[in-house]
C-alpha cells in the first residue's frame, strides 16, 4: 500500500513566490501573503513616464480559479492604487513559472525544481492556506 495514494503532498510558500516574481526584475521590491482565500502582492515598482522615474507603490489581489495538469489560473481580483495592464504583465510575465494574459495569471507548478521531481502526475487538489498554498499531485 503506498503511502501516497491520496497523493503526493508539494507546499510552495511566500518566499517561494516571492524570489520568483524578483529573479528576473531587480528594481521590484514585493511581498507575498497567502491568505486562506487570496494570494496578495504587495510592494513598490519602477515607472518611468517620458524622462521621469517614479516608485508606484501596488497591492494585486490574486483568487485560484482553474487547475488543468500541473497549470493554476488565478483572476486578478483587485489591483491598486491602478489597474494598468503594463504593470500586472512587468511583475507576472515570468516564463516558465508564470504566464500573464487578459487579467488571468497562470502558474505552471512544472518550473518548480520541487514538482520537477516528479515526472508524472497532475494536480489533483490545491488549497491556499495561511503562508503556503499546498497540493497534491496525483499518480
Amino acid at each position: 500500500m503506498s503511502p501516497f495514494k491520496n497523493g503526493i503532498p508539494i507546499t510552495v510558500t511566500e518566499a517561494m513566490i516571492e524570489r520568483i516574481i524578483k529573479m528576473k526584475s531587480s528594481d521590484q521590491d514585493i511581498k507575498v501573503e497567502i491568505t486562506p482565500k487570496h494570494i496578495v502582492l504587495s510592494g513598490t515598482m519602477e515607472v518611468k513616464k517620458m524622462m521621469f522615474k517614479k516608485n508606484v507603490a501596488f497591492r494585486i489581489t490574486l483568487k485560484p480559479i482553474h487547475v488543468e495538469k500541473r497549470t493554476i489560473s488565478f483572476e486578478l481580483v483587485e489591483m491598486e492604487p491602478i489597474d494598468r495592464d503594463f504593470i500586472n504583465k512587468r511583475i507576472f510575465n515570468r516564463p516558465p513559472f508564470f504566464e500573464y494574459e487578459k487579467r488571468t495569471i497562470k502558474m505552471s507548478v512544472n518550473a518548480w525544481s520541487i514538482v520537477r521531481k516528479i515526472p508524472i502526475g497532475t494536480i489533483k487538489s490545491y488549497e491556499l492556506v495561511e503562508g503556503a498554498l499546498k497540493m497534491k499531485l496525483s499518480l
